[in-house]
């Protein structure tokens, strides 16, 4: 055999023989790690807005969803409405949309969806809506809920969040409020 194939089968070997030597038993596992810190927990956050309802925004409100809040597919959003404020206890009265009213025209709802980037707040009726149905100066609080607390809750818990506050003692956390947002 020529010195030089010697040499190239050598250096083909070599790496060969030591990677089938290294592969013996393995040693046991070493003990666990320390505890790595919490990832962030994100909590129910809640936002205001002020709205009209009117023929001339087709009774249709979008309303942005503040930069602060990161919404998932996942999660879900409820809307409430300031219904009246009685001012000798100082208590907001909020009801929880949607909100059934039946007229002499017939039945009116005022309803809500969201996306991942806004909400729509809307009235909708099953006679053709006109200026005797406006609502000037509603006022809004919009709260959003992340999955994680959705597992806590049944559909039937969400529908008896009718007020911010009752929500927030279900989930029994403080929900973080963002405030009016414009």
């Amino acid at each position: 055999m020529k010195p030089y194939i010697r040499k190239y089968l050598f250096l083909l070997l070599t790496p060969t023989l030591l990677l089938i030597g290294c592969r013996g038993q393995q040693g046991p596992t070493g003990p666990e790690g320390p505890q790595g810190p919490p990832g962030p927990e994100i909590l129910p956050t809640s936002f205001e807005f002020s709205a009209d309802l009117t023929e001339d925004n087709e009774f249709l409100v979008f309303e942005d969803i503040p930069a602060e809040i990161d919404v998932l597919i996942s999660d879900v959003m409820l809307a409430y409405v300031l219904e009246d404020f009685i001012e000798e206890d100082d208590l907001e009265v909020w009801r929880q949309l949607p909100i059934t009213d039946f007229t002499d025209d017939g039945t009116r709802m005022m309803n809500f969806d969201f996306t991942e980037v806004d909400l729509q707040v809307y009235l909708e009726a099953n006679y053709p809506l006109g200026e005797n149905d406006e609502f000037f100066d509603l006022f809004f609080r919009a709260v959003h809920i992340p999955s994680d607390f959705l597992q806590q809750m049944s559909a039937s818990d969400l529908e008896a969040a009718t007020t911010p506050e009752k929500l927030q003692d279900m989930l029994d956390v403080q929900i973080i409020d963002l405030g009016r947002h414009e």
